[in-house]
């Protein structure tokens, strides 16, 4: 009973949590976007074979960075690119939104584990850590 409450709450949360954006290079297709949620986890439903992409923050300035804290299931996901949105305050050390596409290739259920932190700071543990659970129909 608990997993069934559970996926009922990805589900709402997936389909509050994204929205749509215009492809670049003209194409007019629309991907959904889903925003790190406060949480430690992401909940993501998309359909096999489409692109989606997540949205997060970042402040580089501060030499922190987000970071795969774990290979992708390759046979589930492929990584596309990432990208940064104009900068907002333009302070140093202040907030960037950072986005990265992906594709989903096959049916399934697998995560996007991310890791907040120094990459010179081998020893230190991540100031932060996210997952996004990615639910693939």
């Amino acid at each position: 009973m608990k997993r069934t409450t559970a996926s009922i709450i990805c589900v709402l949360a997936t389909a509050a949590g994204a929205y749509a954006v215009t492809a670049r290079d003209g194409v007019e297709d629309e991907m959904p976007v889903f925003m790190m949620s406060e949480k430690a986890e992401t909940c993501i439903q998309v359909a096999a074979g489409s692109l989606f992409a997540v949205r997060f923050l970042s402040s580089p300035g501060t030499g922190y960075s987000w970071a795969l804290a774990a290979e992708l299931d390759k046979k589930l996901l492929e990584f596309k690119e990432e990208k940064m949105e104009e900068p907002g305050s333009g302070l140093l050390g202040g907030r960037e939104t950072v986005i990265w596409t992906f594709r989903a290739l096959a049916s399934g259920e697998t995560g996007i584990a991310m890791n907040y932190a120094r990459p010179w700071e081998k020893e230190t543990p991540p100031a932060k850590t996210h997952v996004f659970k990615v639910k693939i129909l």
